[in-house]
């Protein structure tokens, strides 16, 4: 009896493993993700534009009305949001995203969700690294980011990854400052 149960386990986990392909879109009950579409080209290109330390980009795709959540769960407008992206320029140099490590994707892991009920998400999962301009620091930690576009803009971005980095970085700046 226990080695039927196997073998109806090994056919059913070999056949499932066979029907996977290497493709860049998938679908299922709720909608579709795909990893090189627009959307996610447009993130791909979010984040070179961070690297580059260019936020004119940032500008553009982020909606007037953007809805900023970090990872504080601190909620912020996209005026505050850019202050804070300058402030991220101020304090970091060398400032670079870990590429996928998966060899059929050259660029960030990102992939963007395309909902039956119209909502549309892309998602990024990667690695930061930087040297803090006041610290002297190198820091390296993980990172997810969520964003909800409306048409080609960005309406919200919720963020979730170990803040303590950026905030090390912000006491050596205001400390050097009170100097």
């Amino acid at each position: 009896m226990m080695k039927n149960i196997y073998t109806i386990l090994l056919v059913g986990l070999f056949t499932v493993s066979c029907n996977n392909s290497n493709s860049s879109e998938t679908s299922n009950l709720f909608g579709e993700v795909k990893q090189n579409d627009e959307k996610s080209q447009m993130v791909q290109k979010l984040f070179e534009a961070v690297e580059a330390e260019d936020a004119s980009y940032l500008q553009n795709i982020f909606s007037d009305d953007l809805k900023h959540t970090n990872p504080d769960g601190v909620v912020v407008n996209k005026e505050e949001f850019m202050t804070g992206i300058e402030n991220i320029f101020d304090m970091f140099d060398n400032i670079k995203f870990k590429k996928s490590e998966y060899e059929e994707y050259e660029n960030l892991e990102i992939e963007t969700t395309y909902y039956k009920n119209g909502k549309i998400w892309t998602n990024i999962w990667s690695e930061m690294s930087a040297k803090g301009n006041y610290s002297g620091n190198e820091m390296n930690f993980r990172f997810h980011i969520s964003y909800l576009w409306d048409g080609d803009k960005i309406i919200e971005e919720v963020q979730f990854f170990n803040p303590t980095a950026f905030n090390s970085e912000g006491l050596a700046k205001e400390m050097s400052l009170d100097k």
